[in-house]
């Protein structure tokens, strides 16, 4: 194999393929930089560790992310090693969990240079191995995955949890908890048929035959026309605006748009 790591002190936005170091996986410099001056990143000996323990990873990506910085801060404490994050849809973004999985994240005390981490990175990822990424106490996160796509979009979601973890707190919920209600559960078979105070839940309606704005009306012109005298009708004929109210909704509904 052999390892590109981005140079240190250079902003990502401003870096070519000419600043990029390549290394062998005894981090000899195969290839250095054609850019002069340039030192390797300080993260490079986390990048083998990460390697070296989790043979299938081939991007490894860190960032200071404010969620995941605050996300180390939800012990008061600052004495835990681990987040716990459960019954979130966006666990399945994160590789090895599904939505009703207990994602567990390690944490590491953070150190005055980040090649000291590399100890306990290491550690992390043998206790935890079925997670994506480690945790770094009031600093930020190191995520991975078997591609630089799969490494970015892991990344990301993680970033969702924590940034619902931190609300969640503020809400005064623990995002580590197994909610008591509200969430599918085998046992939930059938709806209520009655007996409680609870209203009625609410069903699609399923009349039969156009009528007035329905989905099966071909057109609304008996709506528009007075059959009596004592009619009237719906909509105008002269009318030049036409407001509709849809109580509820958040996307589009083909019909209104028609119209």
């Amino acid at each position: 194999y052999r390892i590109f790591v981005a140079p240190s002190g250079v902003q990502k936005e401003d870096m070519v393929g000419d600043d990029v170091f390549e290394l062998d996986m005894e981090r000899n410099v195969v290839a250095p930089p054609k850019t002069p001056m340039l030192r390797q990143s300080a993260c490079t000996p986390l990048w083998y560790v990460v390697y070296k323990r989790v043979p299938s990873a081939m991007c490894v990506i860190h960032t200071h992310s404010m969620y995941a910085q605050l996300a180390t801060l939800l012990d008061p404490t600052e004495k835990s090693d681990v987040i716990r994050i459960t019954h979130l849809e966006m666990l399945k973004g994160v590789g090895n969990h599904s939505y009703d999985s207990v994602l567990e994240v390690p944490i590491i005390d953070n150190r005055p240079t980040e090649d000291l981490l590399a100890e306990q990175l290491d550690a992390a990822i043998l206790k935890y191995p079925k997670c994506n990424a480690v945790l770094v106490r009031r600093h930020g996160i190191y995520a991975w995955g078997d591609s630089w796509e799969q490494a970015k979009a892991q990344c990301e979601s993680f970033d969702y949890l924590f940034e619902t973890a931190v609300k969640m707190k503020g809400m005064g919920l623990d995002s580590g908890v197994v909610p008591v209600s509200g969430t599918y559960r085998d046992e939930d078979v059938e709806m209520d048929g009655g007996g409680s105070n609870s209203p009625p839940a609410k069903r699609q309606k399923t009349e039969e035959g156009p009528a007035f704005n329905g989905s099966s009306a071909t057109n609304n012109d008996a709506d528009l026309e007075c059959s009596d005298k004592t009619d009237v009708p719906i909509v105008p004929r002269d009318s030049k605006v036409l407001l509709l109210d849809i109580e509820g909704t958040t996307t589009s509904i083909s019909f209104v748009k028609d119209v």
